[in-house]
This record gives C-alpha cells, structure tokens and sequence, in this order.
C-alpha cells in the first residue's frame, strides 16, 4: 500500500525484444499526475497519498496500453513493465489522376499577436499543445507541422508530434498510429517539422499537438512561443503527460501543410479576428475603448424583444470564444432569451496588458508590486455607468434588469469590485449589473482588500421589490496554494452571508489560473440563459 507521497520507479521495455522504451507516457489519466519514460526506458514518477486507489496507465503508439492499480504495488520495488507491440491494418490510400497542391491549415500569419513564455515546461515531464484543424471532407496528406518560437535554445530539444480526433469539445483518441519523435534545436522563427515521408492522411476535424519531451541529465530553458488572441479557432494544452486538456483563452502559433487536390476547398481563416464595432472615447477617464458587439440570432425582425446583456471585459482575448460558444449554442435553440455580448476592449493586446490593470483594480497597487499604472476602477465603473452603459440601451434592445458583468483573473476582480459598488448604493440606487462572474480573480491584490472590504460591509435588509443579485465565483484547484488557500473559502463565506446575494462558488479540478476563464463562461452563459 502507497504511503503519504512515494515514487513509483522502473523501467519499460519491449515484450518481445527487451529494448527499453523511450518517452512512453505515464500517468493517471486526468489528474494531472504524469511523466514520460527517459531515453534508457526509466521513470520516476511521484503519487500523492489521495491517488493511491487510482490506476496508472502506460501507453505508447504503436502499443497495447497497460493500465495496473496503484494499490497491488509496492513502492520501494522498482516495477519491469512490459508492453505489447500492436499490429495495425492501415487503410490504402489512393490518389489517382488529380493535380495536387499544398494548402496550410491553422494559424498561419503573426499580426496583433503578445509574447507567452511557457512556465509550464520543466525538465522532469513533458508538456502538450493542441490546435484545432478544419481540414474538410477531402483527404490531405500531411506534409509538415510548424510553430513560432520567440527564442533561441543551442541544445537539441526533443518533441513528438500527436494527432487526435475532435471529439466533445476536446481532443480525443490519437489517429496516427506512429511515434513521431523530431530532434530540433530551436531558433528564433518558425520551426518546419518535416512529415512528408511519414504518408499521413488526414480530413475531418483534427486536433494536432506538439509535445515537449525532457531532455535527460540536461537543465532544459523554457521555450518561448507566440501566441495569438481573438479568432474562431480553438486550442488546448495539457501540463503533463496523459494529463487533463485545458482550453487556454489565447490560440498556438501552430500550422500544417498538407497535399490537397487543386479542386478541394480553401482552408478556413483560422487567423479571422473579429474587429470592434464600434470605438468610444470616455470623457471621464481620457482613453478610446473598443467596443465589440454581438447579437441574437434574429435579432432584427424580433424588435419588441428586450434582451438581456453580457458585459464581457478583455475583449481583445475572450470575445470571440465566447461569441463562438453563445452562436454554437443557439443553433441548439438552447437559450430561453439568447444574450446580447458588449465586448469591452482596447485598441490592441500590448495595450490591454497594461491598461487592464489600470481600469480593474483598486486602490493603487504597493510599491512591490512594480505596476506602473493601477487604482483606476473607480474611473472605470463610473466609465461603465455613466457613459458605456447608456449608450449601449440607446441603441440596442436591451433588458435594463438583466445585465451581466464577465471577467477573469483581474476582471474577476473588477466584477467583484462592481458587486460591491452595488451592494453599497443599493439603497439608494438601483443595482447596476444582477449577475457578476469573477473566474479566478485577483483576490490577493493589495492585501487581500476585496475580502477585506466584503468582511466590513453591513448585512443588507432585502427589501421585498428587490431582486438578489447573482454572483459566480471559481478558481483552479492548481491555484489552491500558500494565502489562496485561506482567502478562497473565506470569500465564499462572506458572499454567502450577504443577504442581497445568491452566491454560488466553484473549484475546477485540475485546472490552473489560465485555464479557468473559458470554462467558467460558457458554465455561467449556459447557467443563466437556457
């Protein structure tokens, strides 16, 4: 039986030949808890106590998977694990008579693009990135995979390529039944893994990954790439091997090129942004926001209907998902009263880098924290309120009783800051925003002054014409850690005292701060509206 925290060690070998086997994946599947075997067919991997009943899988293409229980295994005996080569029947693949060319498929150009340094990556385990690729109903065949680094690394680094089938939202099964390891030193650029010897043939909706392997005995740097934000397509990355896949708000620099018949269709326009509608200038703060709207379905023969309306902060990143899923949604019919989305932005991701910080957060941000602009979320409300707000009612068919206030990390924090502009005025003035959504906010800004302030405001009476405003509140259990730990259930106690707030809050297992943000809207969109 697993005591407190062991590592569970051994070696992988092929069951026929005795060779050890290299970068095998070795985890419990979705838990985040995962390692790779190294060149020789060695692992280590450590299991925390709570996982001890849980199975561990070790599986490589081109063999059977084994999955043994972590129970029947001592921890102090290194383990021999055996697997089984399998024999796979390919399916032919033909082209006959038809002229060819290459197409690129995924996200191709670099334009308003921000700078990702991959903290993620160490050297004892492998990280994954996915991009979702639309290729159609044609067969392609595969010629190369390509990705944009931002930096330099002299030491070879090791990747494998991996190709998934979409399915649920995610990526799925593996479709290519090859290890398609590449050795690469990386150099500022895109990066050309060459496939075409490999006889791939893809079509359909497929997820294609990179996977960074560790390199043995070597202290690996990180590796800076790019990424890209707004546009329709959809990306996933996984922190460690076999482990969970997340949905990152932004989208990997990452393509393919592929052989298609000169009659099949264009590639979709993966590098599409949508641009703002409109730009407003706010006279009480002195800045253009960009402002981008999207509305219901049939919103122009439907006028008498007044709908509800999702105010979405860090538009320049989230807007488009989230127009994405509500539009994916909506052809469902799954909405009681589909929303309209205001978009809030500016006028390129370097700006809202900074800007962000300035409008969400309050008061100015100590010393230590080296923000070179903060403390402006009084503007900003007041912005929201008074000059936002009723533009956007004069113009579109809006219910002034049902608005809703969406933002993560420091956005979540203004959404809670809103909240308790509200709750302080609410007396007097009617309630702003009804529903706010704050996923994994910064919390711990200025000394925790959010909790802080919650913990001092009165109890307030409900007065029976009044509506309870909704409040939903998530973290990443990843993020669970040193003065979290303490401030996340604390804040959860104190919503749940306020009297003039229905307040739900919520842990997404396995996810970390980035990979929170889209879960958490499209589970309050589809909470609030269908």
């Amino acid at each position: 039986m697993l005591l407190a925290q062991v590592t569970l060690s051994g070696k992988i070998l092929d069951s026929l030949t005795k060779t050890p086997l290299a970068y095998v994946n070795i985890g419990i599947k979705n838990k985040n808890i995962g390692t790779v075997s190294t060149p020789n067919g060695s692992f280590k991997l450590a299991i925390p106590k709570y996982l001890e009943n849980e199975t561990i899988t070790f599986s490589l293409v081109g063999y059977g998977e084994i999955n043994l229980a972590l129970e029947n295994y001592q921890a102090e005996n290194p383990i021999t694990i055996l697997l089984h080569e399998e024999t796979i029947q390919l399916d032919q693949v033909q082209i006959i008579g038809k002229k060819h060319r290459e197409f690129k498929y995924g996200i191709k150009r670099r334009g308003a693009l921000i700078h990702f340094s991959d903290g993620m990556l160490n050297s004892e385990d492998s990280f994954e990135i996915g991009q979702l690729i639309k290729i159609g109903k044609s067969k392609i065949k595969v010629t190369s995979l390509n990705f944009f680094a931002l930096s330099s690394d002299d030491i070879p680094r090791k990747f494998r390529i991996n190709f998934y089938r979409y399915s649920q939202g995610k990526p799925g099964a593996k479709i290519i039944n090859k290890s398609l390891i590449h050795t690469q030193i990386i150099k500022k650029g895109w990066i050309n893994f060459n496939l075409s010897d490999q006889n791939i043939y893809l079509s359909g909706d497929v997820v294609v990954a990179l996977e960074f392997l560790p390199s043995e005995n070597i202290e690996q740097k990180h590796i800076d790439y790019e990424v890209k934000l707004g546009g329709s397509s959809k990306s996933y990355y996984r922190a460690n091997s076999l482990g969970e896949w997340n949905t990152p708000p932004h989208h990997y620099c990452l393509n393919i090129t592929g052989l298609a018949s000169f009659d099949s269709s264009l590639p979709e326009d993966d590098d599409y942004e949508s641009p703002p509608t409109f730009t407003l200038a706010s006279k009480s703060i002195g800045e253009d926001y960009y402002i981008y709207v999207h509305l219901p379905k049939n919103y122009n023969q439907r006028k008498v209907v007044e709908y509800p309306v999702i105010y979405l902060l860090d538009a320049n990143a989230f807007f488009d998902p989230v127009r994405n899923y509500i539009q994916e949604e909506s052809k469902k019919y799954r909405f009681i009263t589909e929303p309209i989305i205001i978009g809030i932005g500016y006028k390129n991701a370097y700006l809202m880098d900074s800007l962000r910080i300035r409008d969400y957060t309050y008061p100015k941000a100590l010393a230590q924290d080296s923000f070179p602009t903060s403390g402006g979320a009084d503007s900003f409300y007041s912005f929201l309120k008074n000059e936002l707000i009723p533009t956007i009612d004069r113009n579109y068919h809006t219910d002034k009783f049902s608005r809703t206030l969406m933002g993560h990390s420091f956005g979540g924090y203004f959404a809670l800051y809103a909240l308790l502009q509200d709750l302080e005025t609410l007396e007097v003035d009617p309630s702003l925003f009804s529903n706010y959504i704050s996923a994994s906010p910064s919390i711990n800004y200025y000394n925790h002054h959010i909790v802080s302030k919650l913990e001092k405001l009165k109890n307030h009476i409900i007065k029976s014409e009044l509506k309870k405003q909704s409040v939903h509140v998530t973290i990443g259990s990843q993020e669970l850690s040193g003065e979290l730990k303490q401030l996340f259930p604390k804040l959860n106690e104190l919503l749940k005292r306020c009297q003039t707030v229905h307040s739900n809050t919520k842990i997404y297992k396995n996810l970390d701060h980035i990979g929170t943000a889209i879960p958490t809207f499209e589970d309050a969109i589809k909470n609030l509206f269908q």
